[in-house]
């Protein structure tokens, strides 16, 4: 069975973009691994190019390391990985 040209294009007025969940999702609140909440954030101050992690919960505050291409999602999962190495005693052997 083969389906006509006119069947396999979507026309453009169609399609839609679903940026509220998408907006919602990366800008957080984050699972803190430190109280077991979702009250971590990510904030960022631009000026000084620092960016933090921060638990309004627990009083949980890790330091990232900036990026401009970064979104809050990013740092989160960066974060996540720099918990996991810490909490878990991974430690990098040169």
């Amino acid at each position: 069975m083969s389906l006509g040209k006119e069947a396999r294009r979507v026309p453009s007025s169609k399609i839609k973009v679903l940026t509220k969940d998408a907006k919602q999702m990366v800008n957080g609140p984050y699972y803190c691994p430190k109280c077991r909440r979702e009250t971590l954030q990510i904030l960022a101050d631009l000026k000084n190019k620092k960016v933090y992690a921060a638990c309004k919960n627990c009083g949980l505050e890790w330091p990232l390391t900036y990026a401009p291409v970064f979104q809050p999602v990013d740092y989160y999962n960066k974060f996540r990985d720099a918990w996991k190495k810490q909490s878990y005693g991974i430690i990098k052997q040169k």
